[in-house]
């Protein structure tokens, strides 16, 4: 069993959604527009400060999290949850509360010493 890390986790994720906004409209267009230019610029100096272990890069993805669902909604669905429990915070609110209820409960399984993914595939897994 791999130990679960949610740091290194939420980076593979902002990486990979980095990549993805990157292929897509505007942030594929040249030149960028200012604001589209600041926010692909805000979540890589996000991700330079989890890599490098800025104590206050939990409170810079917050507000990231919000630029996000206000300014670029269509994208959000594109953005893994986990990312959304790890800031916390004012990114809470973008989740419903059974989902919070869930990656609770995953927290308490895998403190209990269960594997992330299994623990994850028990608790997410769609109604049958």
């Amino acid at each position: 069993m791999q130990t679960y890390n949610p740091k290194h986790h939420t980076l593979i994720l902002l990486k990979e959604f980095l990549n993805l906004l990157k292929q897509g409209v505007p942030f594929n267009q040249e030149p960028l527009e200012e604001d589209d230019a600041s926010f692909l610029d805000q979540l890589t100096g996000l991700i330079t400060a989890l890599e490098t272990h800025d104590p206050d890069a939990i409170y810079k993805g917050q507000p990231w999290i919000s630029r996000l669902f206000r300014n670029y909604p269509a994208f959000a669905p594109h953005l893994g949850r986990e990312v959304l429990w790890y800031f916390g915070g004012e990114a809470l609110h973008f989740m419903p509360d059974e989902e919070i209820a869930k990656f609770q409960l995953l927290d308490d399984m895998v403190a209990e010493g269960r594997d992330y993914l299994d623990a994850k595939t028990e608790i997410f897994k769609a109604p049958q």
